[in-house]
């Protein structure tokens, strides 16, 4: 379950709790008695109340962590298949076998964000679009790069290309993360 998605589940239950304040409010100030019907009804339904909305909660809660465990998991599969991609253009005479694994690497990370991730716009009769597109350019560009004997330009070139898809797709894709500023920092660019 994503950000957005939970946030609106957790807001609709604490709704729910004050709108069952409010009429338990309600139904006291409308027949203060101490036998009131309608408030005797209320107080002996306010268990299944509280029940229900909290059930749902702790149902959102463990979806919104398993979502997360999924894409920090994909997250590192993307960051492996990403790497051996700028390797490969390191090499001035690359194999087959090698090239094959690249682009295998690049494909199961590719499907993979599809497990996890709705294309923006399907629906039942559109595909929609593929949203990082930035991983299947990094394919495309080890793909036009081939194997066998790769000059020294078009590898420099290629691995620039696939530095700034990577640039990209990360900036897109971790915030799809709850990533938080560090407590304790270890630069020298800070003070």
């Amino acid at each position: 379950m994503n950000e957005r998605k939970f946030k609106q589940n957790v807001v609709g239950v604490i709704t729910i709790y004050c709108l069952a304040i409010a009429f338990g409010i309600a139904f006291k100030i409308h027949d203060p008695s101490k036998d009131a019907p309608l408030y005797t009804t209320f107080k002996d339904l306010v268990p299944l109340i509280i029940a229900i909305p909290a059930a749902w909660l702790g149902y959102c809660f463990q979806r919104r962590q398993s979502y997360l465990k999924d894409v920090r998991e994909l997250w590192s599969k993307i960051v492996v298949a990403v790497q051996d991609s700028i390797q490969y253009t390191h090499l001035s005479n690359a194999e087959q076998l090698l090239y094959g694994n690249v682009l295998k690497g690049l494909s199961v990370a590719t499907e993979e964000l599809r497990a996890v991730f709705t294309n923006i716009g399907e629906g039942e009769e559109q595909v929609g679009l593929f949203p990082f597109e930035s991983l299947k350019s990094i394919h495309e560009h080890i793909s036009v790069l081939g194997y066998n004997e790769i000059s020294s330009d078009e590898a420099s070139s290629t691995r620039h290309e696939i530095v700034e898809s990577y640039k990209k797709l990360r900036r897109h894709f971790l915030t799809e993360l709850e990533r938080g500023i560090p407590s304790n920092v270890d630069s020298p660019f800070l003070q």
